[in-house]
């Protein structure tokens, strides 16, 4: 056999064993979606309502409802008890409800996480066009759980407010500043029934 034929036969043997590869489908290359049964807690909120084969004792505390835009977000304060081992974890539940229906998505945020949310309002709250050189901007602050508080720039030049949560899915709702302001006084009323019990 030529040395020309044997070069030709072995480039087409290599190109035939790299075709089983090059012709995997798309979700075969893709890594499996997660699931959202068995995601690691990120909070003690969490972590308390992900615990297996025990006595869960939860209490509630409504708040308020703000309405807006888009939407509503409802704020709780929550304690979840194992009655097992005595132990518990505090905090705020901020729920939000977007118009489409069952697409509601709720944050629980810790107890020691509350104090640095409020903080996280008060400096978003001041972002205006002096934060950047550029044209438009946009300041965040999210919870371990989740609860992100953004202000940003609008396309018609005015300054407005969201809130997202959700870990599979994010869901936002559009707020305004003063609605912003509502939603802080909301969970820093929250704290305070969290404090009565502690």
């Amino acid at each position: 056999m030529s040395p020309t034929r044997s070069l030709i036969l072995s480039a087409l043997m290599l190109a035939a064993s790299f075709g089983s590869v090059v012709a995997q489908s798309r979700w075969q290359r893709l890594p499996p979606p997660r699931d959202p049964q068995f995601y690691e807690p990120r909070n003690k909120l969490e972590e308390f309502e992900s615990r297996l084969e025990t006595i869960l004792i939860k209490g509630r505390t409504y708040v308020a409802t703000l309405k807006a835009n888009n939407g509503s977000v409802r704020v709780e304060a929550v304690e979840v008890r194992d009655a097992g081992n005595s132990t518990r974890a505090l905090g705020v539940a901020v729920t939000i409800f977007p118009i489409e229906p069952n697409q509601e998505v709720r944050s629980l945020i810790d107890y020691e996480e509350i104090d640095p949310l409020i903080r996280g309002f008060d400096a978003v709250a001041k972002a205006d066009d002096k934060i950047t050189r550029l044209a438009t901007f946009e300041a965040r602050y999210r919870t371990k759980g989740d609860f992100e508080i953004i202000v940003f720039k609008q396309t018609t030049g005015g300054i407005a407010a969201a809130v997202e949560g959700g870990f599979i899915d994010r869901t936002r709702l559009l707020l305004t500043l003063d609605e912003l302001t509502k939603l802080r006084w909301m969970i820093s009323q929250a704290k305070d029934r969290v404090d009565e019990i502690k």
